[in-house]
């Protein structure tokens, strides 16, 4: 194996341990040495070895004990231990297995014995870790894609702008150059594309989808415009070559809308669908999120006079406009005031049984118009409003009141909570759950506490992450990580075997696009496996799906439907 893997001995009878570590060192292992469990337990935080071999009969701390410390530490909870034991019974090797030992080697053993043991268990931790890697990988090239049409998504559209940049720098050094060039964003919205999905089907509407994509691709390879990305919902952004007038930027966005608004052929029949433009310029803006924002408001301001057309963003007409965004955060806000959220319940199902094991509590809010908002964008009002960690510990009181009901019923459920990240880092975290459980004399059994991937991405001390996860189970509770697999939160792999985690829920982008990414599901799942957390697959809506994730052993999956109490006694 390779020569920096480190082994740590722990070993009572100093010839045994002796005999050992010259074995070990013989093949350039690097060695840790400790006579007793207290001061293998303290070496293992420390170093953190490849892999620990301990002796069962010890004084003081067993080796039972101290495979107890290592694995209630999420700093060494995943370390291989192999057992050695003069005690070969099959009692003793199933405690040992309960326990968290990896394997048992009986005294005395061969040098080769020895040996088959060591390298199997690092030989499957260097296959662990390659898996990690591929996943990481495969990971990063889908992140800067979108796995619907194919196209890059926003994460390349800064790489775009400053393409243009270089490209208008070039042009306005040029000795035929008279006036500074303009980069023109465009951004694209189809015209009442909600309308059309509920009438042909969201598979459908998919289609139509791939094939805008195809034809914006098209359309950037044949006027040379730097790049095309697919943004949130049925919104493109594109980005043209420097341009001298806008007149020419106008003239190649008219030509675009005629592109889009060629029927769509979607089950052999034609769809009509049109879209609508808005345009803005660099250097009118010096920043690409002030582009964006210029041109959504164009966009918003076209589709008002009826779609299907450009519109060009003109300062003193936009300036003192009410964006959007900002009067429906005005509107979440009243509702919240007037109490007017509720929590909704979506079903979680064991895959095999097809029987219903729990639920996630969410806000179901409908907007002025009587449009239901999504839960993913309530929290992104709650954040806008300020109100994030107010309507989290709101959504804890109504969660655990209604798995009160399922306690005193006997249904043995369990209700996740998604802890935004102003509350779980709120120093008074724990009080603050242990209150709401108290409240309502529950089971701490029947609650899960989830926390998104981003939370352990972007953290800036993960001790501090690794410490709450643990006090959450120590009082009984189940722990997750979710929105596993989103482009902000792929690589946190290596953190995961740090944390007290039970479950590892993966985001519903990854599984609304199954047949894509089922290689990289396939492979997450058998991660979170090794690491021994249950996998849990979010969004999930059709029988297909179902199947794909029952064959690659996924354990759980989420529905994506928000039901009110009541509507929820079906699935019983």
């Amino acid at each position: 194996m390779s020569q920096t893997s480190k082994i740590l001995v722990i070993e009572d009878e100093d010839h045994i341990r002796e005999i050992i570590v010259e074995i070990l060192d013989a093949e350039d292992f690097a060695i840790i040495e400790a006579n007793n469990g207290q001061v293998g337990v303290k070496l293992a935080v420390a170093e953190l070895p490849d892999l620990i071999i301990c002796d069962v009969m010890m004084p003081a701390l067993d080796g039972y004990g101290t495979i107890t410390r290592l694995r209630n530490d999420p700093v060494t909870q995943h370390i291989p231990v192999i057992f050695l034991t003069a005690k070969a019974t099959k009692g003793d090797m199933r405690q040992g297995m309960n326990l968290g030992a990896d394997d048992y080697l009986t005294k005395p053993f061969t040098r080769d014995e020895l040996m088959d043991a060591v390298n199997a268990r690092l030989a499957r931790v260097a296959q662990q870790n390659q898996k990690l890697a591929e996943v990481s990988q495969k990971l990063e090239q889908l992140e800067q894609f979108d796995s619907l049409t194919g196209l890059p998504n926003q994460l390349v559209l800064g790489d775009y702008f400053q393409q243009a940049l270089q490209q208008g720098q070039v042009d306005n050094n040029s000795p035929h150059s008279s006036q500074q060039t303009l980069i023109p964003f465009l951004l694209l919205g189809l015209d009442r594309f909600t309308q059309i999905n509920d009438t042909i089907g969201y598979e459908n509407g998919d289609l139509i989808l791939k094939t805008l994509a195809q034809r914006l691709t098209d359309f950037i390879q044949t006027f040379e415009a730097v790049g095309v990305v697919r943004l949130p919902g049925d919104e493109f952004a594109l980005i043209l070559a420097p341009v001298s007038h806008e007149d020419q930027a106008l003239v190649l966005a008219e030509n675009l809308l005629k592109i889009i608004a060629q029927p769509y052929n979607v089950n052999h029949k034609m769809i009509p669908v049109t879209g609508t433009i808005g345009i803005s310029f660099y250097p009118e803006s010096s920043t690409l999120e002030t582009l964006r924002q210029q041109a959504s408001m164009a966009m918003s301001q076209a589709k008002k006079e009826g779609g299907n057309r450009c519109k060009i963003y003109v300062r003193p007409l936009f300036g003192v406009d009410t964006p959007k965004d900002l009067q429906m955060a005005g509107y979440f806000q009243t509702a919240w005031q007037r109490k007017m959220l509720k929590v909704f319940y979506q079903p979680r199902i064991n895959i095999r049984t097809r029987k219903i094991v729990g639920a996630e509590a969410v806000v179901y809010w409908q907007d002025p118009t009587g449009t239901v908002v999504s839960p993913r964008n309530i929290a992104t009002l709650a954040d806008k409003t300020g109100l994030r960690q107010a309507i989290a510990e709101w959504v804890l009181s109504v969660a655990c009141e209604q798995a009160k009901q399922w306690q005193q019923s006997r249904k043995k459920l369990r209700m996740a909570v998604n802890l935004p990240l102003q509350l779980f880092m709120s120093p008074s975290l724990l009080d603050t759950i242990a209150q709401r459980i108290e409240a309502v004399s529950l089971d701490p059994s029947y609650l899960e506490l989830e926390i998104s991937a981003d939370i352990i991405t972007h953290a800036t001390n993960l001790n501090q992450v690794a410490s709450k996860l643990l006090g959450l189970q120590r009082m009984g509770i189940q722990t997750t990580i979710t929105d596993f697999g989103l482009i902000h939160s792929s690589g946190p792999f290596a953190d995961l075997g740090l944390l007290a985690l039970d479950n590892l829920k993966l985001d519903s982008g990854l599984v609304r696009n199954l047949p894509q990414n089922e290689p990289a599901i396939s492979a997450l799942l058998q991660i979170a496996r090794g690491m021994k957390l249950k996998p849990i697959a979010n969004g999930v809506e059709t029988e297909a799906q179902i199947k794909t994730l029952n064959k690659h052993k996924c354990d759980e999956i989420q529905q994506n439907i928000s039901l009110a109490p009541a509507e929820l006694l079906k699935f019983f």
